[in-house]
């Protein structure tokens, strides 16, 4: 498939990652600065698409490799991306680094969830990253891109406790992650993400908040895309997140049976909203309704 790049100004690229076949699924942000740096590599699977938009935009070096956090959308092709620029860096939160540099316990974990046929498929192998090319960044650390410009790194558990959402101030840019949620261009209404087994909304609406004090320009969304109205979305996605809790919490049933209900009543709530039927489409393919259930209903059993 062939890859797309967009300019969004100061030296700033989406990379379409056509991450599963499908546009617009997960963005890719390139600085192209003097210390070039690649926002989320995504799964191995993807990464021809990746590299080929780097080679038509000339790239062939980048100096640092920074994932939003270690989920194999994100990360899973982050060692064999690394592979392919041997000079860069991978920067990644103290949490997440350890599985970077070995990631069998972590491909274990997502072969109970997603089955050993369909990990393959999805999401290609997961070559582990060499200890001494990890950049471990936490709350207050700057990653450079060189001409005095550099990435400012937020920690922000709640969607995972190896999360991290990068600031850049030319660009005004939040690169978010899935810190915020999802959302989808032509809709670009922002849905939670809460799997398991780090979801907390306590700690999510702590950091919505941080976020809005900010006053970023833009939110980078890796599913997907820039969101030029950072505030709505960031008080639209506090107002969902407690709506899906709040719902779990008075749902009553097996997983199974709760994951369909769930998302009959989402989607049906969209539809309500006047939401075109592709857009809906777009975030139910994009969603799997029993890990999101699972995440809230673990958060409330242990004291939610």
């Amino acid at each position: 498939m062939a890859a797309t790049a967009t300019p969004l100004g100061d030296d700033l690229w989406l990379i379409d990652a056509h991450m599963h076949g499908e546009a617009e699924r997960l963005a890719c942000y390139l600085f192209d600065t003097p210390e070039r740096v690649l926002i989320e590599c995504g799964p191995t699977s993807s990464l021809g698409t990746v590299i080929n938009a780097l080679d038509e935009l000339g790239v062939d070096d980048v100096a640092t490799l920074a994932v939003t956090h270690i989920h194999l959308d994100h990360a899973g092709g982050a060692g064999t991306l690394a592979e392919h620029f041997p000079r860069a860096r991978v920067a990644v939160h103290p949490r997440g680094a350890r599985h970077l540099a070995d990631p069998a316990r972590m491909w274990e974990s997502a072969t109970r969830v997603w089955g050993a046929d369909q990990m393959e498929a999805l999401w290609g192998r997961m070559d582990p990253v060499p200890e001494e090319r990890l950049m471990v960044v936490d709350e207050g650390d700057r990653i450079p891109l060189g001409g005095g410009r550099s990435l400012e790194v937020l920690d922000t558990p709640g969607h995972a406790k190896h999360h991290v959402v990068f600031l850049e101030e030319a660009t005004g840019g939040a690169f978010v992650g899935d810190a915020v949620g999802i959302a989808f261009p032509h809709g670009h209404f922002v849905q939670p993400v809460t799997p398991p087994p780090d979801f907390d909304p306590d700690l999510v609406t702590t950091h919505l908040r941080r976020l809005a004090a900010r006053r970023p320009g833009f939110l980078g969304f890796a599913h997907y895309g820039p969101e030029r109205d950072p505030q709505r979305s960031l008080s639209e996605a506090e107002d969902r997140l407690w709506e899906w809790v709040d719902w779990v919490r008075a749902a009553a049933g097996d997983d199974a049976s709760l994951a369909q209900a769930m998302r009959s009543w989402v989607l049906g709530r969209y539809r309500a909203e006047g939401h075109p039927e592709d857009v809906v489409d777009q975030y139910d393919r994009n969603t799997f309704w029993p890990m999101q259930i699972t995440g809230i209903r673990r958060w409330l059993d242990t004291g939610g």
